[in-house]
């Protein structure tokens, strides 16, 4: 990795290929197979610059109960250094893959799971370019390190005491990489003969019949098997690492400025960015989503999608964008492109309101389109200033009748957090105020709050009012008081059948939960402390979507059938 011109990384195919044609296919000088997969889908991290195509395996069924798990990737950063690291995805977005300092801490045959990884035990993985998963680890700072029990290896068909191909990747102190493969070894002694070679750190990779080995143009070991992930030798040119982006953003449907209209439902389907893919039928682009742009200032930018893919999904659907030039409608093929970012095209925006990007139903093929997120980027140097660009809202609360002013604003969130046009985000925080708050007359106040920009963030052209509202509601002095959906409480979930929902609410809070095919299998409403116990044991396993709301919002919970 010391010379400049070669340099390693992954490769995904949308369908599995002979590592010797994969390798050929992107001109690699040398390549192995990949991490783990399940029919045509990777089930290993593959991680781009920028993206994450696919991601390692969180969790696992073992003895009928579902276990979290942390796995490793072997990873070049944007330096051209190497690592293996125990990462978790908690969800496709690369701000949300962490680094954890080791595994869960599972025995062989652990007898229950335990809980998944919190961000707050791990670290972001910031400095990341390329990345394959795989497992277990097999040495780690200079020793080696089977975390095959913790990694969840036992009842998967990967073994420790069997003799058979096997896959791995490792890298020495002095950066040089290592591509393994062997027809006949133990993992332990595999371990042991890449620590010989000097490997610094190295995982496994898929084994078996998947093992495969190729160089100079033909096949040194193979068995036939077509695989959808290689990790390869290449010519720098080939990292094809973009430019860093003068500006980045992120809108989601769930997003504050956000609007629809139709009838759109959830997906369960998994992939979706952070809130759940909204689905609608074919109907007429009066039926939409459209997402706000709010740019910083004039220039040029990309705009990109992200959605869930599907047979069903329509193959042009609408993206229409309006932007400085006009109104440009690009027909979008959903079936394909899932969960990942998909460039709908290039336009130059002066940086007013009125510039938004809509997700219309009106397609014309298959059954369904999809709205989920969409990402803006500008390489444009004009906008390489760091200006604050966003401001994250505060929960609001609710207090018990009496409750003192002090007492009040102290409930509410003392800090928020702020992104630049760099996409930078720092935590600042927060001094509130009330003028009218008056703790015993029943009611909504508003509470305003104040912030100073940290050092290096500039204040926007217009300003930007450097402030955060909330809403503070006193409660009836015999009333239940209004909870945020948060306090909802769910269980069991995975559930045999039957579900309960439990919570405390002063209004009515109405449920309904939907079907894979958005179909609404059960609804009702609740008010004041309640316990319901839902009965969906009429209905067949899989992923269904609960949807609670009350006046004021609506949330989404994924729940799973046994």
């Amino acid at each position: 990795m010391t010379y400049p011109d070669i340099a390693v990384r992954p490769y995904l195919r949308t369908s599995p290929a002979q590592v010797d044609d994969f390798t050929a296919e992107v001109g690699a000088y040398a390549a192995i197979n990949g991490g783990f997969f399940a029919g045509t889908t990777s089930v290993s991290s593959v991680i781009y610059p920028g993206q994450i195509p696919a991601i390692n395996l969180t969790s696992v069924v073992r003895n009928s109960m579902t276990y979290p798990l942390i796995r490793p990737i072997i990873a070049m950063h944007t330096d051209r250094t190497m690592a293996t690291e125990w990462v978790y995805h908690h969800s496709y977005n690369l701000d949300d893959l962490y680094i954890y300092e080791n595994p869960l801490p599972y025995v062989c045959n652990a007898p229950s799971p335990l809980p998944a990884p919190v961000k707050a035990n791990g670290i972001p993985y910031e400095n990341i370019a390329f990345g394959l998963g795989g497992g277990p680890q097999l040495i780690k700072d200079g020793v080696i390190t089977i975390t095959y029990c913790e990694e969840i290896f036992w009842g998967s068909g990967v073994l420790l005491t069997d003799y058979r191909p096997r896959t791995a990747v490792g890298y020495k102190s002095d950066q040089k990489v290592i591509l393994f493969a062997t027809n006949n070894m133990r993992i332990g002694d595999m371990a042991e003969m890449l620590l010989g070679l000097g490997c610094y750190e190295a995982i496994n990779l898929d084994g078996g019949g998947s093992t495969a080995i190729s160089a100079g143009g033909q096949s040194l070991y193979d068995q036939n098997r077509a695989v959808p992930t290689i990790f390869a030798i290449v010519h720098s040119d080939s990292l094809n690492i973009p430019n860093q982006p003068t500006f980045e953003k992120i809108i989601d449907t769930s997003d504050e400025g956000v609007t629809f209209n139709g009838s759109w439902f959830p997906t369960a389907n998994p992939g979706s960015w952070e809130s759940p893919s909204m689905l609608h039928g074919l109907a007429t682009n009066n039926e939409y989503y459209q997402f706000p742009l709010n740019l910083p200032a004039a220039g040029e930018y990309e705009i990109y999608g992200w959605w869930t893919s599907s047979a069903n999904r329509s193959t042009n659907t609408p993206f229409i964008i309006d932007h400085a030039n006009g109104q440009t409608q690009v027909p979008v093929n959903q079936t394909i492109n899932g969960s990942t970012w998909a460039l709908i095209g290039t336009y130059n925006f002066y940086g007013t309101a009125d510039e938004k990007v809509r997700v219309t139903a009106g397609a014309t093929t298959n059954a369904y389109v999809v709205a989920d997120a969409i990402r803006i980027l500008s390489y444009d140097p004009a906008l390489n200033q760091n200006v604050i660009a966003i401001i994250q809202p505060v929960q609001d609360i609710s207090v018990p009748f009496g409750t003192p002013l002090n007492e009040a604003l102290a409930l509410l969130s003392q800090q928020t957090t702020i992104v630049t046009t760099q996409n930078q985000t720092f935590t600042v925080d927060l001094n509130w105020t009330s003028q009218t708050y008056s703790a015993n007359v029943p009611g909504d106040y508003q509470a305003v709050a104040t912030f100073v920009l940290p050092e290096g963030v500039l204040q926007s052209d217009p300003p930007m009012p450097l402030e955060v509202l909330a809403t503070i509601t006193v409660e009836e002095a015999t009333g239940l008081g209004s909870y945020a959906l948060s306090k909802i409480n769910i269980y069991p979930n995975p559930a045999d059948g039957y579900f309960v929902i439990e919570g405390k609410s002063a209004e009515a809070l109405r449920y309904e939960i939907f079907s894979n095919e958005g179909k609404i299998v059960a609804n009702g409403s609740m008010t004041g402390n309640f316990s319901r116990k839902i009965d969906l044991s009429g209905q067949p396993s899989g992923i269904y979507m609960l949807r609670l709301s009350d006046s004021k919002t609506n949330r989404f919970y994924k729940i799973a059938l046994k």
